[in-house]
């Protein structure tokens, strides 16, 4: 009989798998369950894939990525995100998640333990898990913001990391300037890196993106192209931080994944050209659900960035019990438990449509009614 390794016993995608069951017994679904924005990748961005193709850059790229991406990007985070940091101190990965888990790689060893805010996006949790590192979770409910007594009093001797993100998935929480000072401040008084995920920097409504290693040099910040640029399938995102970890990542990378697709990079390259602007009308979308909710009568917290929601179910409902029901009216969404130890929660991610969202209004209104 095979025997599995302990690690795979860290990951459950059970509750994802049941939205995608729900899916595909659904006709016409209305689907606020997936984390992607509504639009198509840029025409410019999809022609330079394609000539990349055509001009035969289909070879492996150095592991950290192109000089001329990495190059375009430290700019970027220089001029835009107030980060010190050089061409050298960007790698490119294959999307965020594995980038995730060589940054556990790189500084992680059994038995060590990083903190992480609950509700999470579950890679935090269970990548570290998975390579034998513990896991601190934080409350934030209910308003989903950082608690930083309890964070400070969850570091031991053990602690190497702060995981934070902001703008947050599933929340949508934005933290302030102020947070991320006190939370800098209590990362530096213990000497710890802090990790932070800036994918949505793009997404934000009713104040203005803070990266966190522009005021505490010992960060990684994460950020990537599958949001603002809509290439979630191209799969490409970047980090950087101190030398040091950078430098391991890029060893890591030569044996895990070797290099990221250079279809993509060139792709990349183009994107970086010539940027969309979707906050407004991810602001518009955002007003437009969160007041029908409110009108509903459910209380929103979060919601200042991102394209997600969430709320915590009605009338007692566990947040299964909502999500089945929504599927019988043909509206998929996500099951708060994915994201948070704590139950009754449900995302809705407002990343369609504005019609599907309209349709979607009339579904959780009848959900409401019928209790």
């Amino acid at each position: 009989m095979t025997q599995l390794a302990k690690r795979v016993k860290s990951f459950d995608s059970g509750d994802f798998r049941t939205v995608f069951h729900m899916q595909q017994h659904l006709a016409d679904p209305i689907d606020l369950s997936v984390g992607i924005p509504e639009e198509l990748t840029p025409e410019h961005v999809k022609a330079a894939g394609i000539e990349a193709i055509r001009q035969d850059k289909t070879v492996y790229t150095p592991a950290n990525g192109l000089s001329e991406l990495r190059g375009a990007l430290a700019a970027k985070l220089q001029g835009e995100n107030g980060l010190v940091v050089s061409e050298e101190q960007v790698t490119i990965v294959p999307g965020l998640t594995t980038g995730q888990l060589l940054i556990y790689m790189a500084i992680l060893d059994p038995g060590d333990e990083v903190i992480v805010l609950d509700p999470y996006y579950p890679p935090y949790v269970h990548l570290a898990e998975a390579i034998g590192a513990q896991v601190m979770l934080v409350n934030t409910l209910p308003t989903f913001q950082p608690d930083l007594p309890a964070i400070e009093a969850s570091i031991t001797n053990r602690t190497k990391a702060i995981v934070i993100n902001s703008p947050n998935n599933p929340t949508g929480a934005v933290y302030d300037a102020s947070a991320f000072e006190q939370i800098a401040q209590i990362a530096q008084k213990h000497d710890l890196l802090i990790i932070s995920d800036e994918i949505y920097e793009h997404f934000v409504y009713d104040d203005k993106h803070n990266s966190i290693g522009s005021i505490y040099p010992n960060t990684i910040t994460m950020n990537g192209f599958s949001k603002e640029y809509a290439m979630t399938g191209w799969r490409l995102g970047y980090l950087t931080g101190p030398s040091e970890i950078v430098d391991a990542i890029n060893e890591l990378m030569q044996y895990v994944v070797f290099s990221s697709s250079s279809i993509a990079q060139h792709a990349a390259l183009a994107a970086l050209k010539h940027r969309p602007n979707l906050t407004s009308k991810y602001r518009q979308k955002r007003d437009f659900l969160t007041s029908h909710l409110r009108r509903l009568g459910y209380e929103i917290h979060g919601a200042q960035g991102a394209y997600y929601v969430f709320i915590r179910a009605p009338h007692d409902m566990t947040d299964l019990e909502f999500a089945e029901q929504a599927a019988d009216l043909g509206l998929i969404i996500v099951p708060g438990r994915a994201f948070s130890t704590r139950h009754g929660y449900i995302r809705l991610s407002y990343g369609n449509k504005q019609s599907e969202l309209e349709r979607a209004v009339q579904v959780l209104a009848r959900i409401t009614e019928l209790r």
